[in-house]
């Protein structure tokens, strides 16, 4: 399979085409305030051996009713006070993981602000580089493939060129699609981020860290 493929096209569709459990990583970011999308989540599960989302916080109420994650994480996106405390309520994000990471975390807060509108790609919504680029590190290995059923400006895309894997991206707005082929094309021809800027991982050692909780540990110990 080719290293990058870009579809403009409709995410049901697209999965529809896809063997069982085909995709090493599932990482998405769906539509916000345009419905419920949490119906998709056993086609994703399905086809993903790994799904990974970053919901709104109150679409997430919705995919967590549909199937409790293995794991919530919290993203926060600002790290300036906008107005004193009232600010924690609305400076994060979930993240929900269906699936182990293949070496921990080390926080179940990670801390990645919101660029500027110049850094934004043209998208309205766009995730930080640095959170997707920690996510397809934790849940992948370098060549494995991932998959973004709702691409949007591509950044899940320059994140597994930067990191060394594989890219299946599905766009149905054209105006996003063509921002994101732009943006995946450009991370083409830059060097990769593996031999110099640490993310080249290896998992830990075997009975430390085995993608899930060791027998009679919690949750929260095993992700820390």
């Amino acid at each position: 399979m080719d290293t990058v493929r870009l579809i403009l096209g409709d995410a049901l569709t697209e999965l529809a085409k896809l063997p069982d459990q085909s995709i090493d990583l599932i990482l998405t970011d769906p539509p916000y305030l345009e419905g419920d999308f949490s119906w998709m989540l056993p086609e994703l599960l399905r086809v993903g051996k790994r799904l990974v989302l970053t919901p709104g916080k109150l679409e997430s109420f919705n995919w967590i009713r549909r199937q409790a994650p293995v794991w919530e994480y919290a993203w926060q996106s600002h790290t300036q006070s906008l107005g004193g405390r009232a600010c924690l309520h609305i400076a994060w994000e979930p993240i929900l993981a269906y699936a182990w990471p293949l070496r921990p975390l080390g926080a179940d807060l990670l801390v990645y602000p919101i660029g500027l509108p110049d850094q934004k790609n043209g998208h309205v919504w766009p995730k930080p580089i640095g959170l997707m680029r920690k996510l397809v590190a934790h849940w992948t290995n370098e060549s494995q493939m991932v998959l973004d059923p709702f691409m949007g400006s591509g950044t899940t895309g320059d994140a597994c060129i930067t990191l060394g894997r594989k890219f299946i991206g599905v766009e149905k707005d054209g105006g996003n699609f063509a921002i994101a082929e732009r943006r995946i094309a450009e991370a083409q021809l830059q060097p990769s981020l593996l031999p110099n800027h640490g993310f080249h991982l290896t998992a830990a050692p075997v009975g430390l860290w085995d993608g899930e909780p060791e027998s009679g540990a919690g949750a929260g110990e095993a992700n820390r």
